[in-house]
């Protein structure tokens, strides 16, 4: 007997899938998602559902989708809807009745796991980051996510833990049963990048230059770590720039630090970028100076281009990604000299250089979705249980 919410589709149909995120606008977990999507199409007939209709990376032609809500612009707005968005996702569970529902982040993950106690479908949950480093003093929403995924994410069918690291945390601090928490990195569609990367990046941006991808936000990024190094490394190359690519909400304060280091006219806030790839491929050295990590995308796809990394070695994510400085370099967390001395250090050594550009490319290949895309069919299809077979 098959349970309420789940639906036996037969051995020549796809089975149903609801692929429940936020939005597809802006961060790395909706990149994840869109990359994701074209393979999951193939195998399952996916609706996708949006809790807020914003987008910004692609979607398969023809795939079904649903948005909750149009656009919430605060977290007021997110914590009040939350009731609402369960109820639509019950509804739509009772509608179209999928074998599992998977779920991007963590009021995504709560929300399907609070409906998943009305419907009895079988959530499948993907935890990007280490909610207390993500969520912690953020007002009543942060705290309510909080304690609202210690409370449910044990009762999902399986986790996704997008590193090992994460798979720690959750295990180890979030008391997960370990046999249900499966590690799948985050996918990179290394074909798309290699055609992006042919493509030149906008009028204005340096001959030479220093890269970081990623949300404007000092708390997690550290951008603050970033342009710090970068003053020490500009005043032994002069003709060396920095350009950031991404929006945030610290972006007024890193535009201060940078005025008050009279380095305007060297560093290049360049905003939202839809072809990072094309930054990539010409950059002398792609920096990661996060605070706290849960699967880099913006690392592994400079990885992928060819570009030579410095990351530092924050709790979880760059280390499982580089090794012990195997494929790119590894920093200590908060110190800028060090970040300096790493990027001077490919800078000025041709061999080394082009030695991380190989390893880079080399490492990046375990990430392709042709990789990555059989994984989450896998524990869909097991988490959904015998009547997909």
């Amino acid at each position: 007997m098959l349970k309420h919410g789940h639906k036996c589709t037969g051995s020549n149909k796809r089975p149903r899938l609801i692929f429940l995120v936020p939005s597809l606008a802006g961060g790395g977990a909706e990149k994840t998602a869109s990359t994701l999507l074209p393979y999951l199409v193939q195998a399952f007939d996916v609706t996708l559902a949006l809790l807020e209709n914003r987008r910004t990376y692609p979607v398969p032609d023809k795939l079904r989708v649903v948005a909750f809500s149009g656009r919430l612009d605060s977290r007021a707005a997110h914590l009040v809807r939350i009731p609402c968005h369960v109820m639509a996702t019950v509804q739509l569970v009772r509608q179209r009745q999928p074998g599992v529902v998977l779920s991007f982040m963590e009021q995504a993950n709560i929300i399907n796991l609070l409906s998943s106690c009305i419907t009895g479908h079988r959530a499948v949950i993907s935890q990007r980051t280490e909610p207390y480093r993500q969520h912690s003093g953020k007002g009543l929403l942060g705290r309510l996510i909080l304690h609202a995924s210690r409370l449910f994410y044990p009762m999902a069918s399986q986790v996704i833990a997008v590193s090992a690291g994460i798979r720690r945390v959750l295990v180890g601090r979030y008391g997960l049963a370990p046999e249900r928490v499966t590690v799948i990195h985050n996918p990179v569609h290394l074909e798309s990048l290699r055609d992006q990367s042919m493509s030149l990046p906008p009028a204005g941006i340096p001959q030479r230059f220093l890269l970081h991808v990623g949300r404007i936000s000092l708390t997690a990024k550290a951008q603050d770590v970033i342009i710090e190094a970068f003053h020490i490394l500009h005043q032994r190359h002069t003709d060396l720039s920095l350009v950031l690519v991404g929006e945030g909400p610290d972006r007024r304060r890193v535009k201060r630090q940078v005025h008050d280091l009279s380095l305007e006219n060297a560093v290049v806030l360049a905003g939202w970028q839809d072809n990072v790839a094309a930054f990539m491929s010409r950059a002398e050295v792609f920096v990661l100076a996060s605070r706290y990590e849960g699967w880099p995308n913006a690392l592994a796809e400079a990885m992928a281009c060819g570009c030579p990394v410095v990351a530092t070695d924050c709790e979880t994510g760059p280390r499982e990604m580089l090794g012990d400085s195997e494929y790119g370099l590894l920093t200590p967390v908060d110190d800028p000299e060090a970040v300096a001395h790493s990027v001077e250090r490919l800078l000025t050594d041709k061999s080394g250089r082009e030695y991380f550009q190989k390893q880079a490319r080399k490492r990046s290949q375990d990430f392709g979705i042709e990789y990555i895309g059989p994984e989450y069919v896998r524990v869909l299809r097991n988490a959904a249980g015998p009547e997909l077979d």
